[in-house]
């Protein structure tokens, strides 16, 4: 009966060796797995910051482009700019200034008519 307790204790602190084993190569590999994910989420950061510096100028450049356009149309008004390749866009913008003042025009008669 001694021998089989002796030989179960030995089963027993075996099967704990290995757990043991098991459980530090596990910690080793959680923790290179940890350093990793930390370094994609370092990445992943750094990534999305670029891109909302990137969205950021391309928002600035955008503003002045209108900015641009507008003092543009303004020395045009004062015939103080010609520059014959914008003479199409003139056309398209007195068409739409037309179009408009036709539209201002029609809903004032028919917020004169509903009275």
């Amino acid at each position: 009966m001694a021998i089989k307790k002796e030989n179960v204790q030995k089963d027993i602190n075996k099967l704990l060796d290995q757990a043991r084993e098991r459980f530090k190569k596990f910690g080793k590999e959680l923790s290179i797995l940890a350093k990793k994910s930390e370094k994609e989420i370092v990445k992943a950061s750094k990534t999305g910051r670029v891109q909302i510096d990137i969205m950021g100028l391309s928002m600035q450049k955008e503003k002045l482009y209108y900015d641009i356009g507008k003092k543009i149309v303004m020395l045009n008004a004062k015939k103080s700019v010609n520059v014959p390749e914008l003479e199409p866009y003139w056309k398209k913008l007195r068409k739409i200034e037309t179009d408009s003042r036709k539209k201002k025009r029609e809903l004032s008669l028919i917020r004169k008519s509903s009275k």
